[in-house]
């Protein structure tokens, strides 16, 4: 999915007034997420961020399949920035149980490349 598709759907199902730059903003945030704590652990490159002068045919790090998730982001930062807790709630439930599902299939196709430390209780493993 590229970030213009991903923000042409958002904007089709809900209508608002949150300019261009500020939902480029969210969705970097949501790449810096999928990017830090999922694909970087497997090999990828770090994430750079997007910002009003990105491309907005650039790829986006969800696949395909999880394109959803986007919207479901978008909706999420949307119910909290206009205080809508219920809305939020909602929003919130449903793109953790996608961000999960796209953390746990990734995590079945790809196994994790760099050595990561586990806390158990005060002792590193």
């Amino acid at each position: 999915m590229t970030l213009r598709k991903a923000i042409e759907i958002f904007d089709s199902e809900r209508s608002n007034s949150v300019d261009i730059g500020k939902k480029i903003r969210w969705v970097s945030q949501l790449d810096y997420k999928i990017s830090s704590e999922i694909t970087e652990p497997r090999g990828d490159e770090p994430f750079k961020g997007y910002d009003i002068s990105t491309p907005l045919e650039t790829t986006l790090k969800a696949p395909e399949e999880f394109g959803e998730i986007y919207g479901l982001y978008l909706n999420m930062k949307l119910d909290y920035m206009n205080g809508e807790i219920a809305r939020f709630n909602n929003s919130a439930l449903l793109f953790n149980n996608m961000y999960r599902d796209l953390s746990n299939s990734i995590n079945r196709k790809k196994a994790v490349l760099k050595q990561s430390e586990i806390k158990a209780g005060d002792l590193y493993v």
